[in-house]
């Protein structure tokens, strides 16, 4: 007979007071990461703020209009951010990072939206697009239950979704979602034909019925029926997106089968839950080791878990810092073939692609996409917004498109966010004085004299965007900077899971994640056959194409203006012999604007390059190249 084994009553106690000691992996919602703080970080959590919350009565009423210095937001957006023509990122960062910063963004915030609605972005007689005297309408975001009683608690926000890096846009972030997406064979996601997400459907294909137990996905055209379901409601907002969405489903798969074959005898629930690590890990690494370092974020050295970090996301961080993507968006969609070359039928126009994921059906699938974006040069962080998300937002003026700028500056002024330099002084920093020494642009600094009169009334988002970067190698400015490298720290140090520190990972998985990039998870999931080592520097086809193992020819090149030229601009060139070089100029889409053929002498060589008047201003990469080698020098066009 076996023996009774008896535990101690205060064992069992102190064993039924714990249970997350046991939790080898993360809950869905992220409770429970903190032992001592189990909402910290978890869905429904409170927005942490950096800076006292400023609202008109202390309580709930936002700051809308000119009583409270507040300009109208339309007006900002039509004087400051409309933008004519495409000004590619100095930096020549692709569009991988304003894309992944979506993906990343969708991973930890989500505020929900209200039925109240706010009216104040009254548009303007000379709009040239919406109906003057018509109004902008949106809603604000939903108030954290409990709060907006009196000053000691004015109005909060929550966060619907885990704060943490953990792949809950892949995986969900609640129970009901992830056990949908799930087909409870072999620990593996539901796919639909082509490898591609599943459809709200029953059986998950496009045409079959539709499945009304489907979790529920956002569609701001309210104009689907059939769209894709993912870990995030807003999966289906651009092809882009959806891409991003798709190659991770397919990673998760892909290590599905790969764990499978190493350990036999897992069950289902064993290899999801090991995947979905594997996937957070990789998520992680790249966002810390690549996406951030590629923006000039640098982090404090990792030392470890610290309980005693609150990694929830702040306020300032989701009404204003992490909407830097918006001045970021690029007006085209670029569609690329496995060579390189166009897609017949070309770029798609962003405002064409929102809530429309048919068009990655039609496009062949996602790799399309991925070669568009590792060859488009982004947009610059400045106060410029393309028409496709400053008219067009999620349809045409008067039917249903809105203004994001508008929406973004009214979004601060409706959560309770004071004035940029307050944030600024939250943060420990001296206020800025005027709106020259932040932008140090005059036409933009006198536009915003204009428009504001004091930089003290200066909304937090606009500033943000305006600021001058911190660095010629960075790109952001000061409190951009500065907040996303607090939080993105409060995020790695506060999370019990992170993939350095979990045990349940071992050696050789955390040197996997470790040795593993986004280019790698992108070649091993797509039938892509070249793509740059750093996705998220822009780089054409031809360029990729050479080979790694390419030597630069012995030409040392500058050019000057340097990097800005109006008119012309001139190449100073060595060469140590005689011989002919290929001069290419490639815009900020990578594309071959203009070719010539230049004679290098042995020694110093000049080159004066007059540049077309009907030039759009913006980046070019001015390629050097003979039959050994290349150089790349960079121009921007004022």
């Amino acid at each position: 007979m076996t023996p009774k084994v008896f535990i101690p009553f205060m064992c069992l106690l102190l064993l039924m007071s714990i249970p997350s000691l046991a939790q080898i992996n993360r809950s869905f919602d992220g409770s429970n990461n903190n032992l001592s703080q189990p909402t910290w970080g978890a869905a429904e959590a409170q927005l942490k703020r950096i800076a006292p919350a400023d609202y008109a009565d202390g309580i709930s009423v936002p700051k809308l209009d000119m009583q409270y210095n507040r300009p109208n937001p339309r007006v900002i957006s039509n004087r400051l951010f409309a933008q004519d023509i495409g000004i590619g990122d100095a930096l020549a960062l692709s569009d991988f990072t304003w894309a992944f910063g979506q993906f990343v963004d969708h991973d930890i915030s989500l505020v929900e939206n209200s039925n109240e609605v706010l009216n104040n972005i009254e548009v303007p007689e000379d709009d040239q697009f919406f109906t003057p005297g018509s109004k902008i309408l949106m809603s604000r975001s939903m108030p954290a239950p409990g709060t907006g009683t009196d000053v000691d608690n004015p109005r909060e926000h929550i966060n619907l979704i885990s704060s943490f890096l953990d792949g809950s846009s892949v995986y969900g972030s609640d129970i009901e979602r992830a056990n949908w997406l799930r087909t409870f064979e072999n620990g593996k996601l539901k796919t639909s034909p082509g490898n591609l997400l599943p459809w709200n459907t029953v059986t998950g294909n496009q045409n079959d019925d539709i499945d009304f137990d489907a979790p529920h996905m956002a569609d701001d055209t309210r104009s689907l029926t059939r769209f894709f379901v993912a870990g995030d409601v807003r999966a289906n907002e651009n092809p882009l997106l959806i891409a991003f969405h798709t190659i991770f489903v397919r990673e998760h798969n892909r290590l599905c089968d790969e764990l499978s074959a190493q350990h036999p005898s897992w069950d289902d629930e064993r290899l999801y839950q090991r995947a979905r690590k594997l996937v957070g890990g990789f998520i992680q690494k790249i966002v810390f080791d690549e996406w951030l370092p590629a923006m000039g974020v640098e982090l404090s050295a990792y030392t470890g878990y610290r309980p005693s970090v609150d990694p929830s996301v702040s306020n300032e961080f989701s009404a204003a810092a992490f909407r830097l993507g918006h001045t970021l968006i690029n007006s085209n969609i670029l569609r690329m073939d496995n060579d390189g070359s166009d897609m017949p039928g070309g770029s798609i126009a962003l405002k064409d692609a929102f809530f429309n994921p048919f068009v990655v059906i039609l496009s062949g699938g996602i790799d399309p996409f991925f070669k568009g974006m590792a060859t488009q040069v982004q947009q610059e962080m400045d106060c410029k917004v393309v028409d496709d998300v400053r008219n067009f937002l999620f349809g045409a003026p008067g039917q249903g498109g809105l203004d994001l700028a508008a929406i973004n500056i009214n979004r601060g002024r409706e959560r309770g966010i004071p004035s940029f330099n307050e944030i600024r002084l939250s943060l420990g920093l001296p206020p800025i004085n005027s709106f020259i020494t932040l932008t140090q642009d005059a036409e933009i600094a006198e536009v915003m004299t204009e428009v504001y009169g004091s930089i003290d009334n200066l909304d937090p988002w606009v500033g943000m965007v305006s600021e001058r970067h911190v660095s010629s190698d960075a790109l952001l400015g000061e409190v951009m900077m500065y907040i996303l490298e607090e939080q993105f720290e409060a995020l790695r140090d506060g999370d019990r899971y992170y993939y350095e520190i979990d045990d349940e990972l071992t050696p050789i998985q955390k040197e996997q994640i470790a040795n593993t990039k986004l280019r790698d998870i992108i070649m091993r999931n797509t039938e892509i056959d070249l793509m740059q080592d750093d996705v998220f520097r822009a780089m054409p086809h031809e360029m990729i194409a050479v080979g790694p193992g390419i030597k630069e020819f012995n030409l040392d090149a500058v050019i000057y203006p340097n990097p800005t030229a109006g008119d012309q601009t001139t190449i100073k060139y060595h060469s140590d012999i005689d011989q002919i070089i290929t001069l290419d100029v490639i815009d900020y889409q990578g594309r071959l604007v203009n070719s010539m053929s230049l004679e290098a002498h042995s020694g110093n060589n000049y080159f004066h390059m007059a540049l077309p008047s009907n030039m759009p201003r913006g980046l070019y990469n001015i390629r050097l190249q003979n039959s050994s080698g290349y150089n790349v020098l960079k121009l921007i066009k004022e």
